[in-house]
């Protein structure tokens, strides 16, 4: 039997599943860490990577337990795993036109509800747990590095994520 990253969809799960980690947890540090509160779209690229990251375990548990004859075709957990990232990425990008002002966000992006960021005591490190954020509106743009926003790097690095997804589960000569 081969070791498990020899199966070329178990590598396109630990890459996939690591990378939206990686984004989760960046995601929770500038929410949890600096204080920039999320948007209702925001929580929806999430819910992409937290299927990703859940089709990622699936997929090597899935490999690990059977080994090389799982019952489903090789091709089928990148696969799933590209639509995933590749879901993120939409969503990303329709919310960068939304902060760009190409279109129009849904409704509950309207809704600008934060709470004051004055009455957070600065010197309480913890004092998000008791006065939490609410949703801003999506159009506004938290933060931004070499024009990009969140937004926008969510989209970017979720579709590199789907090419190397691809590169590893599809590649020739992949076991």
């Amino acid at each position: 039997m081969k070791p498990l990253l020899q199966h070329s969809d178990a590598r396109a799960a630990l890459f996939a599943g690591a990378l939206s980690l990686g984004l989760l947890c960046g995601a929770w540090i500038f929410q949890y860490g600096f204080g920039y509160a999320p948007c209702i779209m925001c929580f929806w690229q999430r819910y992409a990577h937290m299927a990703v990251i859940g089709i990622a375990v699936a997929v090597i548990l899935a490999r690990a337990a059977f080994g090389p004859d799982t019952g489903l075709p090789k091709w089928l957990g990148p696969a799933v795993l590209i639509l995933a990232l590749l879901g993120s990425a939409g969503i990303g990008g329709f919310h960068v036109g939304v902060e760009f002002g190409w279109w129009e966000g849904p409704k509950a992006c309207a809704a600008a509800n934060i709470t004051n960021m004055a009455a957070i005591d600065p010197n309480d490190p913890l004092a998000f747990l008791s006065e939490p954020l609410g949703p801003i509106a999506c159009s506004d743009v938290v933060w931004s590095f070499l024009g990009l926003s969140m937004a926008g790097w969510n989209m970017l690095v979720s579709l590199l994520g789907a090419i190397g997804t691809a590169y590893l589960g599809f590649r020739k000569g992949a076991a």
